[in-house]
């Protein structure tokens, strides 16, 4: 197996500055991208001032073995709800992704319009809260997530970038003295807003930087600058990445592989690191974070969620690029401990 990894190193793209006015938007030229090549604009914000312009990495490589298939008969998926074994602890409707898209695909038209109907219904069909998720975004702002929409193989291929954009920017309009965190169509969990140290913390603990392609984004420069809450929103909203790329994998090209169960595998790290950051070095946050339920119930789901989804998608080499790189150092035991030490 020969795969080609793209660079993650960034490249300058416009920003869009539609979003809600109490957020400074920084200029064009300071924000970094990185879609399909290379990495991707994230909307992350600090609601005093500042938006980090850092990017969810949605790394991919070429491999001429990495068709979206499973691995076996056995793996093969399936639609219901998923609940047995290891699953146990998390369940929720898995998505049918073998619901046809065909006339969504006659019907497209690279335009605005044709734009938004080619996502909602996709949405509608293969991921349904992605729906809120496309629905709270301007024309500019779904536009701005696709780094060709030419054909409606395009809006398939980046359609999981626009619902994880788009929750972002759903998370935003809705902030009040309570950040919403919408993990489910049925379940919004809304913590407080917290004032706490920066995530570049995480740097200090970090069992290999050089081996993170995530780190440039969402740990250094005025992203890192950034606390828990936005680093649970990136928690939250790679999770909803991997689930939406799982139920729209048919739109990834033959012979690509791109870094879904990566991004999140690598923020379930980066919320165990800030843990024991907290924990250990920085007690009054440890006590802000565990002494609210809300945050407390949050990374617990997001976590089950996260595995729930993981599970579902380990049949399938193409979603992943470095998640075997990954996957020991969110599961060392003196890292797993920080979740397993939480209140229940």
């Amino acid at each position: 197996m020969n795969v080609s990894v793209r660079s993650p190193r960034g490249v300058i793209t416009p920003w869009l500055r539609q979003t809600v006015a109490a957020v400074d938007v920084r200029a064009p030229s300071e924000c970094i991208l990185a879609r399909m090549n290379r990495r991707r604009l994230s909307l992350l914000v600090t609601l005093v001032a500042l938006a980090g312009c850092g990017s969810p990495t949605n790394d991919t490589g070429t491999d001429p073995d990495a068709a979206v298939t499973p691995t076996d008969a056995a793996s093969a998926p399936d639609t219901g709800t998923a609940d047995a074994g290891a699953l146990a602890a998390y369940s929720e409707p898995l998505c049918d992704e073998t619901t046809s898209l065909a006339d969504l695909s006659t019907a497209y038209v690279n335009s605005a319009e044709g734009l938004r109907a080619a996502t909602r219904g996709i949405a509608l069909r293969r991921y349904p809260i992605g729906v809120a998720f496309i629905d709270v975004q301007s024309d500019a702002q779904l536009q701005g997530w696709f780094r060709a929409r030419g054909t409606f193989a395009d809006v398939l291929n980046g359609f999981e970038v626009a619902v994880h954009e788009g929750g972002h920017i759903w998370d935003i309009t809705m902030i009040r003295t309570e950040w919403p965190y919408r993990v489910r169509e049925d379940l919004v969990i809304r913590p407080r807003r917290l004032t706490n140290f920066n995530r570049s913390e995480i740097l200090t603990l970090h069992a290999n930087p050089d081996a993170d392609s995530y780190d440039e984004v969402y740990l250094r420069g005025q992203s890192g600058a950034q606390g828990f809450n936005t680093l649970l929103d990136e928690y939250l909203m790679y999770t909803h990445s991997l689930a939406s790329r799982f139920c729209t994998r048919d739109g990834l090209p033959p012979g690509q592989r791109i870094s879904s169960r990566d991004g999140i595998l690598t923020m379930m790290y980066y919320v165990e690191l800030y843990l024991k950051l907290a924990r250990t070095q920085h007690p009054a946050d440890y006590a802000a974070i565990i002494g609210d339920p809300a945050h407390v119930a949050l990374i617990r789901t997001v976590w089950q969620r996260a595995e729930f989804w993981i599970a579902r998608s380990m049949p399938y080499p193409a979603l992943g690029l470095r998640d075997a790189q990954i996957r020991p150092w969110t599961y060392a035991p003196e890292n797993l401990m920080e979740i397993e030490m939480l209140p229940r």
